[in-house]
């Protein structure tokens, strides 16, 4: 499977690692500096490579979407025509100081990454980790939405 990553931060850089070492081509992308994404796909083995957004879209079956809201718009722009891409997300839509949710009060990340990405094949999937309890403990959060 070809996956393109929209993000080199843990997330992005981790999961692209696991995705690539499993044997998937892997493509790096959105770094601040390029000698990110060379040490990234370096360290994560031969099917994995450092490119623009752009590259990392054009082939890929999947997108993972890992990059700080407030940059959503900007990488997916980047990224261009994501018509028939499936695309997995593990942005919040938090404020740019993480202070609060941008969005979530009458929608969701998932759905409003469905209406800016509305040319994606079937669904937006969003998963995050809930913040934690009182009793200390964090439940994974999942959303699907329809990109239809």
């Amino acid at each position: 499977m070809h996956i393109g990553i929209l993000g080199s931060g843990r997330m992005g850089g981790t999961l692209g690692t696991i995705f690539a070492r499993a044997g998937h081509e892997v493509v790096f992308s959105y770094a601040r500096h390029r000698k990110k994404l060379d040490e990234l796909a370096r360290r994560a083995h031969a099917t994995a490579r450092a490119g623009t957004p752009r590259e990392a879209a054009r082939k890929a079956d999947a997108l993972l979407l890992a990059v700080h809201w407030s940059r959503v718009d900007d990488v997916l722009q980047q990224a261009g025509d994501l018509s028939g891409k499936v695309i997995l997300s593990c942005s919040l839509p938090m404020n740019r100081d993480d202070t609060d949710l941008v969005v979530a009060h009458t929608s969701s990340g998932a759905e409003e990454l469905a209406k800016k990405t509305s040319s994606a094949r079937g669904s937006t999937l969003a998963v995050s980790r809930s913040t934690a309890s009182s009793t200390g403990s964090s439940s994974p959060a999942t959303t699907a939405s329809s990109s239809r």
